[in-house]
């Protein structure tokens, strides 16, 4: 059987510590983070990974029915975590990924001393009264209608959508063609999961501390989201960027980077 590390096409930057394992977002791959690893590899051992179906992931690590959930992605985090041994490592995860790591870590939770949640939502759909997630029933049915009838008109209208204020014609072509680099069969399914699904239940699991960073100016995240995780996390803090859109570590890098050496370094104890 092929092991974990070579399924999800695991890489290695840096040899600082702690480690810290990088989980990319929905569309994505481990390249999402190329722009931030200059800032950190000096001082950290950074874990990549390509989520089954994403990327150079192997194909045979793709499962149609487990991979249509996060859950089923956590389960691939928690036995990347086993084959590595990790403990007391730093999760670094984009929207989606954070939510995957955060599952992970309830069933893991020695292999991490902390999360680190950027633009990460526990449920997409507004719940009125008490939850703002951002959308109506209505505009994810329009959006999923979208993805199932022209696949090119949706990657370019999320692709906009999702970098907001901080779209330039390459970002916005960028991210388009990141979408479009991944099978529909693959990626349609997950959407579904992702929008209409309420991660919500599983927050008063998690054991580990977390750190929610939210962009000012997102789209696809509203601050009312990760005010809910932050409340509803145990020894959880909130950073919000000055910054817009729902990719920080591919428009502000540096930001994203400051940020994260002002609150997760302190966190974990490094002198």
């Amino acid at each position: 059987m092929t092991d974990i590390r070579q399924q999800l096409n695991v890489t290695e930057h840096g040899r600082g510590e702690p480690p810290l394992l990088l989980i990319h977002g929905f569309g994505c791959d481990q390249t999402a983070w190329r722009r931030l690893i200059p800032y950190l590899e000096d001082d950290y051992r950074l874990i990549l990974l390509d989520l089954a179906g994403f990327g150079c992931a192997a194909p045979g690590a793709f499962d149609p029915e487990r991979h249509a959930t996060p859950a089923g992605h956590a389960e691939d985090i928690v036995a990347l975590c086993d084959a590595l041994n990790l403990k007391g490592a730093v999760m670094l995860g984009h929207s989606i990924g954070g939510t995957i790591g955060l599952l992970a870590s309830i069933a893991r939770p020695h292999a991490f001393r902390q999360l680190v949640m950027v633009c990460s939502s526990a449920r997409y759909l507004d719940d009125p009264p008490g939850y703002h997630g951002g959308y109506s029933h209505e505009q994810l049915d329009r959006l999923m209608q979208l993805m199932e009838q022209n696949y090119l008109d949706w990657a370019r209208t999320l692709s906009t959508i999702a970098l907001g204020d901080a779209a330039t014609t390459d970002r916005e072509h960028d991210l388009r063609e990141r979408f479009l680099a991944v099978d529909p069969e693959v990626l349609r399914p997950l959407a579904r999961s992702i929008f209409l699904g309420d991660t919500r239940p599983h927050l008063a699991q998690v054991r580990v501390p977390s750190l929610i960073v939210q962009t000012a100016r997102d789209a696809i995240v509203p601050l009312t989201a990760a005010e809910y995780l932050q409340a509803n996390l145990v020894s959880s803090e909130l950073a919000v960027l000055d910054s817009a859109g729902h990719y920080p570590q591919l428009t502000d890098p540096d930001l994203l980077a400051h940020m994260l050496r002002e609150r997760v370094i302190p966190r974990v104890g490094r002198s």
